[in-house]
């Protein structure tokens, strides 16, 4: 892709990819996003829907709505890298400005640590609970090919994609058979239905394709802008075919068990076969984990590239890497223990700032269509877009707070959340307030300016 070889390594980071660069195929992005959710932490999340008390057919109902309306999302914003060819986050200086662009940058790039931090534990939990191997020594062995594949890139990272997507195709086919030679009728209708708990359920499932918003630009940069539409459908076909698969193989293995752990139930599937099925779940991770990693780079050199003008070089992105990998060594070692269930939580509250965010880059895209943007628009300081958009700002944190209320973590349940018998629908309140008050406002300031130049020129 883009002149990178899956043998070389990418020179690439915050910059524009000229229009010659740009050799990706739009059906490679299937791959990546299909392999990306065949993780061990995608059946853990679908199991959710069956802890918190819907029978599998109700739980399976809201997993396919879910990633159905959910998988939209992130497919537009994979949509906007052929057009602007341009990093995911980066494209947000449209509408934050120059700096003010800083706070979802950090937004994301915490996510990203945050996300590459339990993904790496998960690998050391799995190792350590079937081989017996000390957690942290295998976090931190683990590391090194997570580093190396963000290092090179997009061309070894997408042909790494490809290959993980046919071998754990074949894996997961393998524990589809076993869950459905192990489980009874009687396990499926096992709980209930009530539409609070449909609702977090299908939420659950939506929260989570969208949180792939800022990941899918950084790759699908390096696709022709004619490429577009064939780079939202392949974007979408691979994230809901892996997310609700797994997700719909996650809410069936918790019904087969009372405490909802789905993978030491895993574990106990077709003898040893179902060991080995973890550990090699638990591995998997390692070349998926690549993504945070390749992410978080981006993210940290598009932070600097504020201060500092620079082009990217190798030496650059290999220390760019090196640091996300050694701050993931950090948070890992440190979350191994019981930090780890307390930070998930926090990475719960990463939603209200994803979702504006999300919203008001979508809207600026799409609604009111501005698309047309020269590539030296995103690097000039005192540019088209300005050194800080305070409006925008201001919209993200009303939106950021006005979801308080509205929200249930395992931490904090808001006082509108406990009138509406624990319903949680922060997500649609960030949803339909930045949606409303972005557009609202860009619309009004366009009027205000026709008005005001008709009345000069009169």
């Amino acid at each position: 892709m883009a002149d990178q070889h899956s043998n070389s390594i990418e020179q690439k980071s915050y910059e524009f990819i000229p229009l010659e660069e740009r050799r990706g195929k739009p059906k490679e992005l299937f791959f990546t996003w299909y392999a990306a959710n065949t993780v061990s932490t995608t059946l853990v999340t679908g199991a959710l829907a069956i802890v918190i008390g819907l029978n599998f057919w109700w739980a399976a109902l809201s997993i396919i709505l879910g990633h159905a309306l959910g998988a939209n999302v992130m497919a537009l914003h994979s949509a906007q890298g052929p057009k602007l060819g341009i990093p995911q986050v980066m494209q947000s200086r449209a509408q934050f400005g120059y700096f003010g662009v800083i706070l979802p940058m950090l937004i994301v790039f915490i996510m990203y640590m945050g996300y590459g931090a339990s993904n790496t534990v998960l690998v050391g939990q799995g190792i350590n609970e079937t081989l017996g191997i000390n957690i942290n020594g295998t976090v931190l062995f683990s590391l090194i090919p997570m580093v190396l594949l963000a290092i090179y890139g997009q061309g070894l990272i997408q042909k790494s994609m490809k290959i993980y997507t046919i071998v754990y195709t074949i894996i997961f086919i393998i524990l589809t058979f076993l869950v459905l030679g192990n489980i009874s009728m009687e396990m499926l209708n096992r709980g209930g239905f009530s539409f609070s708990q449909f609702i977090l359920a299908t939420s659950i499932s939506i929260t989570w394709q969208i949180t792939y918003g800022p990941y899918v630009s950084d790759h699908s940069r390096y696709m022709h802008p004619k490429e577009s539409k064939k780079t939202f459908v392949y974007s979408y076909l691979g994230s809901f075919l892996s997310s609700t698969w797994l997700m719909l193989l996650g809410a069936a293995v918790a019904t087969m068990v009372i405490d909802g752990n789905v993978m030491g139930q895993i574990k106990e599937l077709g003898g040893g076969m179902g060991t080995d099925i973890v550990i090699l779940l638990s591995l998997g991770l390692i070349v998926i984990n690549s993504l945070n990693i390749y992410g978080a780079g981006i993210i940290l050199l598009s932070i600097a590239s504020n201060f500092v003008k620079f082009t990217t070089t190798i030496k650059i992105r290999v220390l760019a890497s090196l640091l996300v990998g050694c701050l993931l060594a950090l948070a890992a070692t440190v979350g191994a223990g019981n930090f780890m269930g307390y930070f998930q939580l926090y990475l719960g509250f990463i939603l209200f700032f994803i979702v504006p965010w999300s919203v008001i880059n979508l809207t600026d895209f799409y609604l009111l269509k501005r698309q047309d943007y020269k590539p030296d628009d995103f690097v000039e300081k005192n540019g088209v877009f300005g050194k800080l958009r305070l409006s925008s700002i201001i919209i993200y944190l009303i939106t950021v707070i006005s979801q308080i209320p509205f929200t249930n973590t395992g931490i904090y349940q808001g006082p509108i959340s406990k009138m509406m018998d624990g319903l949680d629908i922060a997500w649609v309140v960030g949803i339909v307030l930045s949606l409303s008050m972005y557009l609202g406002y860009e619309k009004m300031k366009k009027r205000t300016y026709i008005t005001s130049t008709s009345e000069r020129t009169v």
